[in-house]
């Protein structure tokens, strides 16, 4: 009977742990397909356009790193942070630090990817932004400089 409560209270923790990451992924996917981030950032409107055929090389341009919006400092802060704290998450689920990078990379490539079908400016750069705010909680935590205990 003890057991069966033990195990149950630990099933219940995992699916809370991959609710979190399940909810930040969406945040992070609006976030990262809306239409018009100025419209997100001051008015927070959301909106989708559907682009059928992107041009799939747009996503090696750098030289447009700082000329994209205005809000640049801000947005590329905010994939940072967006992506280590779902590095985080995943880890806290998971408990596998292979695995959580693996899944923060992986969908850093997808979100910026889908971001040509939506209008957007996907950029590899912005994936090795997000994949860098990935490895800073993965030392963070390596390092003991951040604990994971809940």
């Amino acid at each position: 009977m003890q057991q069966n409560i033990v195990v149950n209270n630990r099933k219940r923790r995992q699916n809370r742990r991959f609710l979190l990451v399940l909810i930040w992924g969406m945040i992070l996917g609006v976030h990262t397909w809306t239409d018009n981030l100025d419209a997100l950032l001051r008015l927070q409107s959301i909106g989708f356009k559907w682009v059928p055929h992107p041009n799939f090389l747009d996503f090696f341009n750098l030289n447009d790193i700082t000329k994209i919006h205005h809000y640049f400092l801000i947005v590329k802060t905010g994939h940072f942070i967006g992506f280590a704290l779902f590095d985080f998450l995943l880890f806290n689920w998971k408990r596998n630090h292979k695995w959580s990078l693996l899944i923060s990379f992986l969908f850093a490539l997808l979100t910026e990817i889908l971001q040509l079908f939506f209008g957007r400016d996907g950029r590899l750069y912005d994936v090795v932004i997000d994949t860098s705010g990935a490895f800073t909680v993965y030392y963070m935590i390596k390092t003991k400089k951040l604990k994971v205990n809940w």
